[in-house]
């Protein structure tokens, strides 16, 4: 740094100026005098430094701060993002859960809607097949009754022609 340097060198013109030693001016005793000319040229360049330097601090603290703040207001991002991200695997593993329970409920709803049907189905079976017998039944009955009359019919008529009888 350029200020450093400059307070370096006063510190040699210090050292090496002369030195005074009087015992008529009182505080004056071993003091150093130095070329005022070169020591205020010395002050003028340090106090240019100084602005310098003081504004590029000034700048240089804003800065940080503002980089401080931007990493502040990303991180914050970046946690909000994290927890909405956490926040959607929640949901989607209880909207899978929810699903596959879901879809639990609809296959065992499923299956007592097939026993049911399949009881209905089979109680519709036995009634058409009684209802079959039973008509099987009057058809056989009735077939059996024509029958009977068909053969007391016959006999009857082979019974009243008395000439078939004799050939």
């Amino acid at each position: 740094m350029e200020i450093l340097s400059l307070l370096e060198e006063l510190e040699i013109k210090g050292e090496e100026g002369e030195k005074w030693y009087t015992r008529f001016i009182p505080g004056f005793i071993g003091k150093t005098v130095l070329d005022a000319e070169e020591f205020f040229g010395i002050l003028h360049q340090l106090r240019s430094g100084l602005r310098t330097e003081m504004t590029t601090a000034t700048q240089v603290t804003r800065d940080r701060e503002r980089i401080l703040q931007e990493a502040r207001t990303e991180s914050a991002k970046i946690l909000e993002a994290a927890r909405e991200q956490a926040h959607l695997l929640v949901s989607s593993d209880e909207v899978v859960k929810h699903a596959e329970q879901r879809g639990e409920e609809i296959i065992d709803q499923s299956r007592i809607d097939a026993q049911a049907i399949r009881a209905e189905a089979e109680t519709w079976a036995r009634g058409i097949v009684e209802r079959l017998e039973n008509y099987v039944a009057r058809m056989s009955a009735t077939i059996d009754k024509t029958r009977k009359a068909l053969v007391t019919d016959t006999a009857t008529r082979r019974a009243e022609m008395p000439g078939e009888e004799e050939e």
